[in-house]
């Protein structure tokens, strides 16, 4: 593993981006995280899936990165909600490579909309705006064990609902890691061609098998969206999808 000393830390399991936390970052809650996170581990773990908004309001902005913005402040800022439509994120500056993706921010707040349509750049540029990242593949497990498969999580639906779905909630507090929207995570592995039932039972859908030796590489999806039924969980692995690719029903959520 090779570390840089600054704002920039690059660690190697698969490839992930991560990101120092600031000194005007100010941690709000008993456990060192802020309010918008929970503790999982050694990290803090965003509660809810990534709503991704654009704002220049400088204001706004250090609220995001302190973890302490509401519906209410985005919306008197006239902030834009993105990823809740093909190709909006490209449309507003912010295009599928990630280049320029520079006022969009990952919030972590109840009862919006989860974006998607976003690719794992995207995402990885509107995580890195707001001092967070993605997590890696361990670290999303680990914060996602004891989500409960199927109902009451949001796996059989025509789309996503509101973050915070009651009921579909982990061991250390983080919601809809299950369903709603399925969740790119840091790690890069070659591009798999075949889907598989997980190594744990006929649940939880494993795309990680049949690598491709001509295209990739594919980034991790975690969890399965609104309409996976039994093929959503806590154990759901999807590694054919490349990270310039966006699709219905792929979000994210961030950590620090």
């Amino acid at each position: 593993m090779r570390r840089e000393i600054g704002l920039l830390v690059v660690g190697v399991t698969g490839l992930w981006l991560g990101w120092a936390l600031p000194a005007d970052a100010t941690h709000t809650s008993k456990h060192g995280c802020s309010t918008d996170s929970v503790r999982s581990g050694n990290l803090c773990m965003d509660k809810y899936e990534a709503s991704i908004w654009q704002t220049a309001n400088t204001s706004v902005i250090k609220k995001i990165r302190n973890g302490k913005v509401s519906l209410a402040d985005l919306t008197a800022a006239g902030a834009t909600q993105l990823g809740l439509a093909s190709g909006d994120l490209a449309a507003a500056g912010c295009p599928n490579t990630g280049n320029g993706c520079i006022d969009v921010y990952a919030v972590s707040i109840p009862g919006v909309t989860p974006s998607q349509f976003a690719t794992w750049l995207q995402a990885a540029a509107a995580a890195r705006n707001s001092y967070k990242r993605l997590p890696t593949n361990a670290e999303w497990q680990a914060a996602a064990l004891g989500t409960p498969d199927g109902t009451p999580c949001i796996v059989s639906a025509g789309g996503p609902g509101p973050m915070g779905t009651p009921g579909c909630v982990s061991n250390v507090g983080t919601f809809d890691m299950v369903g709603n929207v399925a969740e790119w995570v840091a790690d890069w592995v070659p591009l798999s061609t075949t889907c598989v039932p997980s190594l744990l039972g006929s649940f939880d859908s494993n795309c990680l098998a049949g690598a491709s030796t001509t295209t990739g590489p594919g980034a991790l999806i975690r969890g399965g969206r609104w309409d996976d039924l039994s093929d959503a969980g806590v154990f759901s692995v999807f590694g054919d999808v490349t990270p310039a690719n966006a699709f219905l029903g792929v979000g994210f959520r961030a950590a620090r």
